[in-house]
Parts: structure tokens; C-alpha cells; sequence
């Protein structure tokens, strides 16, 4: 693997410590640790090519000793419906190697790159800095506060308990749920794209992707088999009005999207199609099902969803901070 030299200087002088970056093509030669806090080698190939539709990955930067990886970050973007670019900088740090001063080494650098970044790929386009910690890790959360980052939102990954009772949920009047085809994933994809569009304020923290397009692209993909999706119409007016979309791989089953038009809310709908997708699942010998959501929506699907027996396995904070504030201007570009 070629290696590209660069120094951040906050580092201390480490005995054999080797800073270089490395691309996407580059991930399969890694030497990985399997350790708490550093992705395995499956993890970041899975970070260069699965997740969501816009995401753009930059490039890592790779710490190492005697072949082993300390420390690790790397640059998501992507485009959101407010206008502004996000440059998300992602970092991992082994429990042995915290506190050496490797985690605000790399958030600088991944600023540092950002602004670089976006210079070139978006010059005179807002932009801002993404970064995100779990919420149990309240290093992480120190280091980005401190950082002069600001909370976004929250993301909950929610698992179902397996021993949780399920029954089909009626339907309530004046929709029918139809077989999905292909001809009818820009149909699905308009209902999910106006389902979320007031969910922030002013669009903040809004996917372009999320829009019809995007959201038509990833549902067009192989991995979505549409005998499992539960698809709800109207039938006076021939419209898509609220949709549950399950993936299986194996015995894990994810629900990939719950939503429902907000014309067609509160009145049972979104728990009638999750309701028929889970028990399908389970038929189909899923004995793992999760899904995510955003704490702060303000349909408040995690009511729903704690209602049927999921529960929260893990929490990620989403934090951002405009550019200037903070910014560090000393480290060498890679």
C-alpha cells in the first residue's frame, strides 16, 4: 500500500508512530486491530461502499505501530436540503492509546481537510463540520464540545425483543395495501420523501438524497426484495400514503424505513404496516430485528416502536460547528 507521510503536531514523539493516509483501494492491505474502538477490516470496507445513496467517503487517516492501527478517522459528505455541504469526520482511538492526544490530532486534521475539501469541491458553498460520538463515550462528547461543537440530533438503533407478543394491527378505513413492483418504487419514494420533509426546521439535517431521486435510487437496489414490503394506497386518488420496508439478510431482519404522509398520520396506519412487516419477518425465521430513528422527529416514532418491544441497544449523538470557530490552521495537509 503506497503511504503518504504527514505530521500533526500535537502527537507526542512515539517510538515507531507512522501517520499516513489511505484511500478507498487501500483498505483491503491494512493491518487491523480487532480491539474495542478501532473498526475491523470488514468494518472499513463496509464504510467505502454500503450506507447511505450521497455519502461520499475522502479518504482515511491511519496511525500505526509495528503494524498495528492506533488511531484511525475518516470524512463522510454529503448534501443537505438547507443548502450546506456537511463534512462528517469520523474517529476511532484503541483503549490503550486514549488520552495521548490522538483523538484531537485527528479531528484537526479531518477540519483541516474538510475545509480543504470543500474549497475545491464546493468553492463559495456553505459547508460545516459533522461530528459524532456515542453516548455513552463521554470522551468523544468532551472532545467535540470543547472542539466548539454543537448537538444535532440523536440516532437510536433499536433492536426487538424477541419474546415480544405480535399481531396484526387493522387498518384503518379508506386505504388498502397492494403488492410492490418496480413501476411503483417512484411512487413509494415521493410518499417517504414528503413524510420527512418538516421534520427539522428550515430543513436542517436533511439529506438531499432523502428527496424522491434518492430515495428511488436506493429502493431500486438489489438488496430491497419488495414481496416483503407492506405498501398502504388510497385508492380514490391512486397514492402511495405510508409504507414499512424490510430488509432480511439471513436470520437478521432490519426495517429500513417506517413512514407515513402526514395527511395519513394518527390513525393507526404506521403500526398496522409494521405490525404485518414484523410478523413476516419472524415467519421467515428473522431472529434478529432492528431499525433506527431520530429521537427528535416530531412524529415521535419511538413511541411506536418501544410500544411493540423494541429497545434501545445504542445511541449516537450528532454533533455540528460552522467553520472559523476553533479551526485549526497548523496542520500539514495531506
Amino acid at each position: 500500500m503506497e503511504k503518504n507521510p504527514i505530521i500533526l503536531p500535537e502527537l507526542p514523539a512515539i517510538d515507531g508512530l507512522t501517520l499516513h493516509t489511505s484511500k478507498e483501494g487501500d483498505v483491503g492491505d491494512i493491518s487491523l486491530s480487532s480491539l474495542e474502538g478501532i473498526p475491523g477490516s470488514e468494518e472499513i470496507r463496509a464504510a467505502f461502499t454500503e450506507g447511505e445513496v450521497a455519502q461520499q467517503r475522502k479518504g482515511w487517516l491511519v496511525a500505526e505501530r509495528n503494524h498495528q492501527i492506533m488511531s484511525a478517522a475518516v470524512i463522510e459528505s454529503w448534501h443537505e436540503e438547507d443548502g450546506r455541504w456537511v463534512y462528517q469526520i469520523r474517529g476511532w482511538v484503541l483503549p490503550e492509546w486514549r488520552g495521548r492526544g490522538f483523538g484531537s490530532a485527528m479531528l484537526h486534521w479531518g477540519e483541516n481537510e474538510s475545509r480543504n475539501l470543500a474549497a475545491v469541491e464546493h468553492a463559495g458553498e456553505r459547508f460545516e463540520y459533522g461530528g459524532r460520538a456515542n453516548s455513552t463515550d463521554s470522551d468523544s462528547i468532551l472532545l467535540l464540545l470543547n472542539a466548539g461543537y454543537s448537538f444535532g440530533y440523536t440516532d437510536l438503533e433499536m433492536e426487538l425483543d424477541p419474546a415480544a407478543p405480535l399481531t396484526d394491527s387493522p387498518l384503518p378505513p379508506g386505504v388498502e395495501l397492494r403488492p410492490a413492483s418496480s413501476e411503483h418504487v417512484p411512487l413509494i419514494a415521493e410518499s417517504i420523501a414528503e413524510a420527512y420533509r418538516n421534520e427539522f426546521p428550515d430543513h436542517r439535517f436533511h439529506h438531499t438524497h432523502s428527496e424522491a431521486a434518492g430515495q428511488a435510487a436506493w429502493y431500486s437496489n438489489p438488496v430491497h426484495d419488495r414481496s416483503l414490503w407492506q405498501v398502504a394506497w388510497d385508492p380514490a386518488s391512486g397514492t402511495v400514503v405510508g409504507q414499512v420496508l424490510p430488509i432480511l439478510n439471513n436470520q437478521h431482519g432490519y426495517i429500513d424505513e417506517v413512514s407515513v404522509r402526514p395527511a395519513w398520520r394518527r390513525n393507526g396506519l404506521a403500526r398496522a404496516l409494521l405490525t404485518r412487516a414484523l410478523v413476516r419477518l419472524r415467519s421467515l425465521g428473522a431472529t434478529v430485528i432492528r431499525l433506527n430513528t431520530t429521537n427528535e422527529f416530531r412524529t415521535r416514532a419511538r413511541d411506536l416502536y418501544t410500544s411493540l418491544g423494541f429497545r434501545v441497544v445504542k445511541t449516537v449523538l450528532y454533533y455540528r460547528k460552522s467553520p472559523g470557530a476553533f479551526d485549526s490552521d497548523s496542520i500539514s495537509p495531506s
